[in-house]
């Protein structure tokens, strides 16, 4: 199930670069944002545990990853803005093209120190 979400995640990842290069600026931050989640519930799943939402996974993020300085606090910000970013894109349709450009750039780097982590 580890590798199955960090995979989903990827591939989440490389439909959000392709929406930014098709000027798809909703879509490019909605699957990014998804991209982030599937690796970080990899992460939740490698700890033996399972969601129940995606506050819940922030929340075992917070506390057995960033308190314990074993994840990056701009690792959780990429989480937790992409959260606000996907819920404006998906439900008040607002999004920009660089604020897509930047979320995307910053999950990529998410995902590789969650990699390292799994």
């Amino acid at each position: 199930m580890v590798q199955k979400e960090y995979q989903i995640g990827q591939g989440d990842i490389e439909s959000a670069k392709a929406s930014l290069s098709q000027g798809n600026y909703k879509w490019a931050t909605i699957q990014a944002y998804y991209g982030i989640f599937h690796g970080m519930r990899a992460i939740v799943y490698k700890e033996g545990l399972r969601e129940e939402s995606h506050s819940a996974i922030k929340a075992v993020l917070r506390e057995r990853y960033l308190d314990t300085g074993r994840l990056s606090i701009e690792t959780y910000d990429a989480f937790e803005r992409g959260m606000n970013l996907r819920e404006m894109a998906d439900y008040k349709n607002t999004f920009s093209e660089s604020a897509a450009q930047k979320f995307v750039e910053s999950v990529e780097k998410a995902m590789i120190e969650i990699e390292a982590l799994l």
